[in-house]
């Protein structure tokens, strides 16, 4: 049977950095977020020998899966393998706008064939878990609604529940992936005219949502937000979501919350990479002024494995920073 569950703030999936080992942090940090795996291929899904290693869901939920793909037999046993690994919700990436994806037959480029996405979505569906759809709101430079809208009509025939919308188009050639985040503009306008006219589909907001101010505010106008970036520079701002947007107590971060993080990964550097481990970690580190002294012992930490020294250095600095 489904959950019932709040989706007024997700963590969007990002690929490379919402490993199980990120998420298993987010979930330290607020029990509330809506979390989502990063994008992986159903056939990665199906076959890879270390799947073990790219869905493993510590018990993070509420946790989504997210699947590139379009074969409809590969998405029928994703949707069985996020099941089996107590996923919440299975969700198909229709807004990556990368030729990677592009080659693979999936993200973005699938908004040309709406037909085939409706097909995907029932593909995924089925009674214990929820079945949803992240896309753009077009493709190319210029914005139409009536794509947008002839596509989720299309897709509102199964009956999907919950729309997660990149407020942008994706332009599939001649910008960068990165570029595809900031250069198309965006349209929350769209967004907005579509929740009215489907008001039995829950549409999620995503795109330039850089502060929990503005998620905040934006949610006086939209079901739920969804953010990236912001996360990923910064992990610890998560702590203050479940006090101000689920309005419960604020997170204290002191020393056993990095204790907990780093006793789940200390077991796992025998067989994953030690950067992949602390990668949710080190952009804080980067990302402050003068941060040498830091890059320098990071780096230095982690030619050597020094994982204990790391755990350390955390410590201190989220003293110092007061981060708590």
């Amino acid at each position: 049977m489904k959950k019932e569950i709040s989706r007024k703030f997700c963590v969007a999936p990002m690929m490379g950095y919402t490993t199980p080992y990120a998420r298993k942090l987010y979930r330290i940090l607020s029990n509330n977020s809506f979390l989502f795996s990063e994008m992986i291929a159903t056939k990665s899904l199906i076959y890879s020998k270390s799947r073990e290693n790219i869905i493993d869901n510590d018990f993070n939920n509420p946790v989504a899966l997210q699947v590139g793909g379009s074969e409809i037999e590969d998405l029928a046993k994703a949707s069985k393998i996020a099941i089996d690994y107590n996923y919440d919700e299975i969700n198909l990436n229709v807004g990556c706008p990368s030729k990677a994806v592009q080659k693979g037959s999936f993200g973005a480029c699938l908004m040309r064939d709406k037909i085939l996405v409706r097909n995907c979505m029932e593909a995924l569906q089925n009674d214990r878990i929820e079945a949803t759809l992240k896309c753009r709101l077009g493709l190319g430079k210029e914005l139409n609604y009536e794509f947008f809208e002839e596509f989720i009509d299309e897709i509102s025939k199964t009956g999907i529940k919950f729309i997660y919308v990149h407020a942008r188009n994706a332009i599939l050639s001649g910008i960068t992936p990165q570029g595809n985040r900031t250069i198309p503009p965006l349209n929350y306008d769209f967004v907005k005219k579509i929740k009215n006219q489907y008001p039995k589909i829950t549409f999620i907001l995503n795109g330039g949502i850089n502060n929990l101010d503005k998620a905040e505010s934006l949610l006086n106008e939209f079901d739920g937000v969804m953010v990236g970036r912001l996360i990923k520079n910064n992990p610890f701002i998560l702590k203050e979501v479940d006090k101000k947007i689920f309005k419960e107590k604020s997170l204290l971060i002191d020393e056993s919350i990095i204790n907990n993080y780093f006793e789940y990964i200390k077991p796992k550097l025998d067989f994953e990479s030690i950067f992949r481990l602390l990668s949710p970690l080190l952009n804080i580190f980067f990302s402050v002024p003068h941060n040498k002294i830091y890059k320098s012992k990071i780096n230095d930490y982690m030619k050597d494995r020094k994982i204990n020294l790391i755990e350390e250095l955390l410590i201190k600095f989220i003293s110092e920073k007061k981060l708590s």
